[in-house]
């Protein structure tokens, strides 16, 4: 079935993480995919005078994506005067204990005592919002046979789950809570979008196997563009998209995010474009120097919801919004404003095909 309306995806900018809001402008409607930092997005859905909120989705419970999913749950109706209807994650077998947790690489603290701290609180803090709004939450795994979101209102039909399903749960979770990520599908009437947070090679294997056909107009490269010990073309050449999208902080740089191998990838397909929300020092030395200048230049030039992103690092794309409509449209940044406004003259050993 082919969704009818033009679906906009935009990839916040929170810093080292992942934030991302689909809308349908015709009806008014909103899924929140990650919510490391609230009120980015609070501010962007007042702006685009969203009416229905249909669900906050978790795709894993990494601090980078789940940190502040409480505090948007308890203040969308304060400040937006519109209740979430819905949270959706990996329940009710992640309330029984803290899932594993190997990689602190992909977390927003780097000192384990504090981070592990940090993780455990925001957790409880889930788990205790969970338990008093039971009929409002619902699992993220899908059937073996394909899911649709149980949510009210159109926007259910704009979004798949592909992964992961009841029966490959267990062996994703053997290797590393990464990899347990929701992959999502996000449909417009000609365009899509593949959205794979932070599955890691055993993950896509899982799903190449499960799928065979991925190509989608948009990939969100997974993990912040740390695609360790497997070829990264892999997964461009299967999904072949026209635009590459890797949400990551100026400060992912401590963690290798984005890897070398993963811009070279990307920068030998001549036909894709690459946006990342943050620059990092793969790009230019000290990018924070630059960050104000940059941010005074995307506000400048800012379409529809405006400006918004996080008050850390130096943004590059900044937030990205994409249209999924007959065609896929970067609507947010302008191409020839981020190419020669901010590329060109800041980022003077950037890694994209100008």
């Amino acid at each position: 079935m082919t969704f009818e309306h033009s679906v906009k995806v935009a990839f916040l900018d929170v810093g080292q993480g992942d934030s991302i809001v689909v809308t349908v402008p015709n009806t008014g409607e909103a899924v929140i995919i990650d919510c490391p930092e609230a009120d980015t997005v609070i501010e962007y859905l007042r702006n685009e005078r969203i009416h229905s909120i249909r669900a906050l989705i978790i795709t894993h419970l990494h601090l980078d994506h789940f940190k502040d999913a409480v505090g948007f749950l308890e203040n969308c109706s304060s400040q937006l005067n519109i209740k979430c209807e819905h949270l959706i994650f990996n329940w009710p077998s992640n309330l029984q204990k803290l899932a594993p947790d190997a990689d602190g690489h992909s977390e927003i603290y780097r000192n384990p005592k504090r981070r592990n701290q940090a993780r455990l609180t925001a957790y409880q803090e889930l788990v205790a919002w969970t338990k008093r709004n039971t009929r409002s939450c619902f699992p993220l795994l899908r059937p073996n046979n394909g899911y649709r979101l149980r949510i009210k209102g159109t926007i259910k039909d704009a979004i798949r789950i592909l992964q992961p399903s009841h029966g490959c749960m267990g062996s994703l979770m053997q290797s590393g809570l990464n990899n347990t990520s929701a992959v999502l599908r996000i449909e417009g009437p000609g365009s899509s979008a593949l959205l794979t947070a932070d599955i890691e090679p055993d993950g896509w294997n899982q799903l190449r196997s499960s799928h065979s056909d991925l190509q989608s107009d948009v990939l969100k490269f997974p993990h912040h563009g740390a695609w360790k010990n497997a070829d990264p073309a892999d997964i461009l050449t299967a999904v072949d998209p026209s635009i590459v999208i890797i949400s990551v902080g100026t400060d992912g740089i401590q963690y290798s995010h984005p890897n070398v191998h993963v811009f070279a990838a990307i920068r030998n397909r001549s036909n894709t474009r690459l946006l990342c929300t943050q620059a990092t020092s793969r790009c230019v030395d000290n990018p924070d120097s630059h960050a104000s200048q940059i941010d005074a230049i995307l506000q400048a030039h800012s379409r529809g919801s405006g400006h918004i992103r996080t008050h850390r690092g130096c943004p590059c794309a900044g937030t990205i919004v994409i249209e999924l409509g007959d065609q896929v449209t970067v609507l947010q940044p302008d191409i020839s404003v981020h190419r020669n406004q901010i590329i060109l003259r800041f980022l003077t050993s950037h890694r994209c095909r100008i």
